[in-house]
């Protein structure tokens, strides 16, 4: 009762308001008005007298504040608690915040920031604590806490203005963290970065932000926003401290409300599989003829989407994005894309002038249609349209390039060369069916192909949620758990990630110095210091958690004690630098013959798949069932992990001409094999 008539102190409080806040209607007991009575009673007693011997020093101190003592008061229809507001730290926290932001609106940033440091520092916790913590959840404090956030990147601002990007760069990151969706604070943390000359950062920021908006809830950032990070890829001079332009950038950002979430999602939105074609179809080299129009080379990139059952989601002068597995069947929508593309490079061809430049992607997007109305517009936003918008540029006139499980989709139906990035093919043409129909796709050479999809789903889905993962397989000598690593790295050959595979040689253990160095692509003759150095700093910057990094991990590198990974600090820095090269480029890391490992290798494996981070790390351990002999409760208890058993399978009939393709494939793409 004594929280409730503070958060409203000096306003009458309703008996019914009181009985609403301090009980549900199902739960309130017959006897609840005398209760209440009863508390104002011992409230007043309380009031009235002196507080006792072992009170904390801080109530004693209220209570010898100079003003009126605080007054328990009945007044109609219930009760009101008078009491001088400079005794209330919410009402010395409100007169703060106003005069903070008075002097923040009239020009002196400095002051209101000092203001405004003080309303803070009012707060030694959430509003209520003990309340809060025992379960109530009254909307005051709700509002309480949110208008501290408010509050908060006033203070931002304010220091922002007066050019202290470095002092307030660690909270900006921290509050980031756990309030990903006030685009406010987001611009405030990518100008401070900014500023701090951490540019690349401060864009990604932006692409973590919209990426946290479109995929969970339809909504692109707001223009404001998008405004920032265009002043930033451009160093536009409003962003120097003291412009006036990058004030007004970064204080109107809106935090998302649920209300606004709820009612610009589309009802028809939804995430699923889809292929997606990026096209250009702009002029090409020079013709005997003039190139076509633009309205007449995006009517031939209209026909020729429709004819092969896709549909153009928009258009921006000569590039188009298109949707297949919408309306046909999704598992060919890949298949369709790149007919899609074939078509209409043919229809461009000399002698009209015109050239297409296409990339064909596939996974997971976000897409708004009408299921009932095929005429009705359709969009796609997600990741795959940033992922297919980064190739195009590197896609020559009258070229087809294939990314990310498109690679996968299409093989065996459609002929594939290596392009000049990783990971991406480019298109030759169909494969010749012999019957009519579309090629086979064939098994792998290694069986075990429903573990193999199992996988290919599971790495889908820790990219599309940043999230670690766990896969261990698990199989008796000579099952061909190697192999079926042979595989898999084939099957992930053109997903946008980073394979990394560690192992045993000749049945050795093998350590986590192995691993770093396979990670971070060293070589026993390079200069791994000097090359150690520039990855961490490209990593981690030059500030304290580069130098700390680079302190923990030169010891393991050159070879010391073993003993060196049971070092806490040094696991630490091990995993760190792991999950930041997992979030430079999304790594895939397969471990051969994991029972091999030594525990500081399990150890960090286990400690990576748990953390709650955002991290885009797939792990993939290949072991004996004496693995679970060393470790029974392996993988336990982890939020994502799985364990698969691999059964022996027959060896496939080798090529007698070539060899087994996959094989030839797998030839010098091991960093440090080894294997059963």
């Amino acid at each position: 009762m004594l929280g409730l008539l503070l958060l409203r102190a000096n306003r009458v409080v309703a008996t019914s308001e009181l009985l609403a806040a301090l009980w549900p209607d199902e739960d309130r007991p017959a006897t609840a008005r005398k209760i209440v009575q009863n508390a104002v009673w011992g409230l007043r007693a309380v009031l009235a007298g002196e507080p006792p011997a072992d009170a904390p020093q801080d109530t004693r101190e209220a209570r010898e504040a100079p003003g009126r003592a605080p007054e328990l008061v009945t007044q109609a229809p219930g009760y009101v608690l008078r009491v001088d507001p400079t005794q209330v730290d919410l009402h010395r926290f409100n007169r703060r915040v106003a005069e903070g932001r008075t002097r923040l609106s009239a020009g002196e940033p400095q002051e209101a920031a000092r203001l405004l440091g003080l309303a803070l520092g009012e707060w030694r916790g959430p509003a209520l604590a003990d309340l809060a913590e025992a379960g109530t959840d009254w909307p005051e404090l709700t509002a309480l806490r949110q208008l501290r956030l408010d509050v908060m990147e006033d203070r931002f601002e304010a220091e922002l203005r007066s050019g202290q990007h470095h002092a307030v760069l660690g909270e900006l990151v921290s509050l980031t963290d756990a309030e990903p969706l006030r685009e406010r604070l987001c611009g405030q943390l990518m100008l401070a970065l900014y500023r701090c000359g951490r540019q690349a950062e401060a864009l990604n920021v932006f692409s973590r932000v919209r990426r946290a908006l479109v995929e969970e809830h339809g909504l692109e950032p707001s223009r404001e926003l998008h405004v920032l990070q265009q002043h930033i890829l451009t160093h536009d001079p409003s962003l120097t401290p003291g412009a006036e332009p990058a004030r007004a950038a970064v204080t109107a950002l809106p935090a998302p409300t649920a209300a606004s979430i709820a009612s610009a999602a589309a009802p028809v939105a939804e995430r699923r599989a889809v292929a997606v074609l990026l096209v250009r179809s702009g002029p090409g080299q020079p013709a005997r003829t003039p190139a076509l129009s633009l309205h007449d080379s995006l009517a031939a990139v209209a026909d020729c989407v429709e004819e092969y059952g896709g549909t153009v989601a928009g258009s921006l002068g000569h590039v188009s994005v298109a949707v297949f597995g919408l309306r046909a069947d999704p598992a060919t929508a890949s298949v369709d894309a790149v007919r899609a593309a074939l078509a209409l490079r043919t229809r461009l061809d000399a002698p009209s002038g015109s050239a297409a430049q296409a990339v064909v992607v596939s996974g997971d997007a976000l897409v708004r249609h009408d299921p009932r109305d095929p005429t009705a517009p359709v969009s796609v936003a997600g990741r795959l349209v940033d992922e297919a918008s980064a190739l195009l540029p590197g896609v020559a006139p009258g070229e087809i390039h294939l990314g990310g499980g498109a690679v996968r989709d299409t093989e065996g139906l459609v002929r594939q060369l290596p392009a000049d990035r990783p990971g991406v093919r480019r298109v030759v043409g169909l494969q010749p069916t012999g019957g009519g129909g579309a090629a086979p796709l064939h098994e792998p050479p290694g069986g075990h192909s429903a573990e193999l999809a199992i996988l290919g789903r599971l790495l889908e889905r820790a990219r599309r949620h940043d999230a670690p993962h766990l896969v261990t397989i698990l199989g008796d000598p000579g099952v061909g758990k190697s192999r079926f690593l042979d595989d898999f790295q084939h099957t992930v050959s053109g997903e946008p990630v980073r394979v990394v595979r560690v192992g045993s040689e000749d049945g050795a253990r093998w350590t986590a110095r192995d691993v770093l160095m396979a990670c971070c692509g060293l070589s026993a003759s390079a200069a791994v210091g000097d090359r150690l150095t520039e990855i961490v700093r490209r990593l981690a910057g030059h500030g304290e958690t580069a130098e700390r990094l680079l302190r923990c991990l030169r010891p393991v590198l050159g070879g010391g004690d073993a003993g060196l990974m049971r070092s806490r600090e040094i696991l630490d820095s091990w995993c760190e630098l792991l999950a930041l090269l997992a979030r430079e480029q999304p790594l895939v890391l397969c471990l051969d013959d994991a029972h091999r490992a030594e525990d500081s290798v399990l150890d960090c494996v286990e400690r990576l798949a748990s953390t709650t981070q955002e991290v885009p790390l797939f792990v993939v351990a290949c072991a004996r069932p004496e693995l679970l002999e060393l470790r029974p409760f392996w993988g336990s208890g982890l939020r994502h992990s799985t364990t698969l058993t691999l059964d022996r399978t027959p060896d496939p009939a080798p090529d007698p001409v070539a060899g087994p393709p996959w094989a030839r494939h797998a030839t010098g793409r091991r960093q440090l094999f080894g294997g059963a």
